[in-house]
């Protein structure tokens, strides 16, 4: 007579240990979802028979950098200190007045030359700077990036500015 081999009792285990994991991993994750939303009641002396108001199209602003720069290239004195710069960088944007007004800048990208590539930074560094000073308004929460342009002359700035845009969400429809 042939006697059968028990299995041992790890495995006979194992079965409830996995439907155990299973049981507290159901429960955990029944636990860590919110709760329903609680119904709006309704302030003293309204009905609730009344139409709900919905909210007008520029109930919220929708704000973001546009995709299309404004191009702006100029010349300035790469010698220049920074009282001087100021008023050079002043006066050469003077000529986009039309461009600039009533705006406010996202993002600008400043591309200077001044010789090496190191010089072209820190002149791009200083015009960022100097548009700060010259037209705060505009200018003085812009996040800006300095670069240097190998192919243009010393002194030689080009900008490229990513002004804020300022819209109106649309509808949700019902």
């Amino acid at each position: 007579m042939r006697t059968r081999r028990r299995p041992s009792t790890p495995i006979l285990l194992a079965g409830w240990l996995f439907a155990d994991l299973l049981l507290g991993l159901t429960i955990i994750m029944l636990g860590a979802q919110a709760p329903p939303p609680a119904p709006v009641k309704p302030l003293a002396g309204e009905s609730t028979g009344a139409p709900t108001p919905t909210p007008s199209p520029c109930a919220t602003r929708i704000g973001g950098v546009r995709a299309k720069p404004v191009k702006i290239s100029f010349r300035v004195s790469p010698s220049a200190d920074a009282n001087a710069l100021a008023v050079q960088v002043k006066r050469k944007l003077l000529r986009y007045k039309k461009h600039l007004a009533g705006r406010h800048a996202g993002m600008v990208l400043t591309f200077g030359a001044d010789g090496g590539a190191g010089e072209g930074v820190r002149l791009a560094t200083r015009v960022n700077t100097a548009l700060g000073t010259a037209y705060p308004k505009i200018f003085g929460t812009a996040a800006t990036r300095n670069f240097h342009d190998l192919s243009a002359p010393s002194g030689s700035i080009s900008m490229e500015i990513y002004f804020v845009s300022d819209g109106c969400a649309p509808t949700p429809k019902n």
